[in-house]
């Protein structure tokens, strides 16, 4: 039987790169990288645990994705316990940096732009990492829930893209299709994502690096 698994696109602003957040079998995801304008994807990482689709976010020139994740048992590093925040290079999930989160509350993080990044924290905590960011790179906290401050932010920009689901529209404004496990547009296949299985692998350097 094949596999008919959930999937999440989320757009890039300004680019025509978008990633597909795959989810099954179980909590097995995978991450993958569309450019829309030639329809090429890019398979990366498969993670054993959960990625938020509420909390992850393509940076506005493609490059970059960022994610709040959980995982439960296993080994522990970067003194994550179980949920974090973290940047990484799509299609990858390979953390550049990485924000330990205390629980579900917060942890979601979007892109202001290219070098802006905002995470949502419920209890007005100081967003710490002991990674190095690149120069001129911020992370700023947008502190939610009652009797937040009052906050100065950068506006998030939204893609023109959307996907229900079902179907969506791409940055260009053109229409696709998710159905059977197959990404589908005019009747051609992009990708099958149904006829993938875990099968973890080491990503290539450049994922390790800024």
């Amino acid at each position: 039987m094949t596999l008919i698994p959930r999937v999440h696109i989320e757009f890039s602003a300004s680019s025509s790169m978008a990633a597909i957040v795959r989810r099954g079998p179980s909590r097995w995801v995978r991450l993958l990288a569309w450019n829309t304008a030639d329809d090429t994807v890019t398979p990366g990482s498969w993670f054993h645990g959960r990625i938020y689709e509420d909390g992850c976010s393509v940076s506005p020139d493609g490059t970059l994705f960022a994610y709040f994740a959980t995982k439960y048992g296993g080994p522990k590093s970067r003194d994550v316990d179980y949920a974090w925040t973290a940047i990484s290079k799509l299609p990858w999930l390979t953390a550049l940096a990485v924000w330990p989160q205390i629980d579900t509350w917060g942890g979601r993080a979007r892109f202001a732009d290219n070098r802006t990044l905002i995470i949502d924290c419920p209890h007005w905590e100081r967003l710490e990492t002991k990674d190095k960011l690149p120069e001129g790179f911020s992370v700023l906290p947008r502190w939610i829930g009652e009797g937040a401050p009052d906050q100065d932010l950068p506006p998030i920009p939204k893609s023109s893209a959307w996907f229900d689901g079902a179907r969506g529209v791409d940055q260009e404004g053109r229409t696709f299709q998710y159905a059977g496990g197959k990404l589908v547009r005019d009747g051609r296949l992009i990708v099958d994502l149904g006829a993938m299985m875990p099968d973890p692998e080491r990503p290539p350097d450049l994922a390790r690096t800024w």
